[in-house]
């Protein structure tokens, strides 16, 4: 525990005095990714409780570490969230053998809203964005034009509008690289009123790659992957953005809410996220539980 405890605050200062080199936002704050035991990797159903075993500290996410950066939507301060219209959780985790990250977020909205008539136009509903850009570089570098696509985008509505759930940029037409492919897997559900009151969960694994051509002729071999490691740090956020009412010629001014864990607003990961070590607690448990969550949900 000192060694992890000395390398979080070696990282904390070296973040601090070299912030332009890693372009990171808010500077000198690290969040934390848990390290999954092979028998304790959750499983992308929308069920949330194969998360327990993860501590609180240091690694919930709450309304306090959140930003409202678009002062178009609701100009107020960082955690000045009304719980009564919105609340948000968030845990992210990871696991060496599959290479993968992992990301679950618990959504209380006084209304849900799912209205849009152009089912791609998911910016017009409640909707949940995951960023990331493993090798953390920076946001002015990410997705240039004419380079490599270096900065990925997961968005989300559900239910689903004829279909369509999953949004992605840059690229946005990749038979391979969607939802239950390789690279990607989602997993959604919700307590209370579907479109009314209620607490909606998302979950979200995927495969992170470095770089890919940022065009409809790219190939999954073209795919260069990042490969997770203790001590690592990448690039990540997550965004809710909230509507209570309808619209069809939406603005910025549209939202009810836009909460995310970047100062940036959306749809660039700029948050350091460290890939911790394995946890005592974590590690013990997997002597002792010879059948993952995981399997135990699918037997049910």
């Amino acid at each position: 525990m000192k060694e992890r405890t000395k390398f979080v605050l070696a990282a904390a200062l070296v973040m601090g005095l070299c912030g332009t080199s890693f372009g990171h936002a808010p500077p000198g704050e690290l969040y934390f990714a848990v390290q999954f035991p092979d028998n304790l990797v959750p499983t992308m159903d929308g069920d949330l409780s194969d998360w327990d075993v993860v501590p609180i500290d240091p690694y919930t996410i709450r309304n306090d570490r959140l930003y409202s950066p678009v002062a178009d939507i609701q100009p107020v301060g960082r955690g000045e969230i009304d719980v009564s219209d919105i609340n948000i959780r968030h845990l992210i985790g990871w696991n060496d053998n599959a290479n993968k990250l992992y990301y679950m977020t618990e959504v209380f909205d006084n209304v849900h809203n799912l209205d849009r008539e152009n089912p791609s136009a998911f910016w017009q509903d409640d909707a949940w964005e995951v960023e990331v850009n493993p090798d953390h570089t920076p946001t002015e570098e990410h997705n240039l034009e004419g380079e490599p696509a270096n900065n990925f985008s997961y968005k989300w509505a559900v239910p689903p509008v004829e279909g369509a759930y999953q949004f992605y940029r840059p690229v946005r037409a990749l038979e391979w690289f969607v939802d239950g492919s390789d690279f990607i897997t989602f997993g959604w559900g919700y307590d209370g009123e579907q479109f009314g009151e209620s607490t909606y969960y998302y979950e979200l694994a995927i495969t992170p790659i470095i770089s890919m051509p940022n065009d409809e002729s790219a190939t999954p071999e073209q795919a260069v992957i990042f490969d997770l490691a203790e001590d690592e740090i990448i690039h990540t956020s997550v965004t809710v953005g909230d509507f209570d009412e309808p619209c069809t010629e939406c603005a910025l001014e549209s939202y009810q809410g836009f909460w995310t864990m970047s100062p940036e607003s959306c749809c660039t990961a700029t948050n350091d996220v460290l890939l911790d070590q394995l946890l005592p607690e974590m590690e013990s448990a997997t002597a002792v539980e010879d059948v993952s969550w995981g399997q135990i949900k699918a037997a049910q």
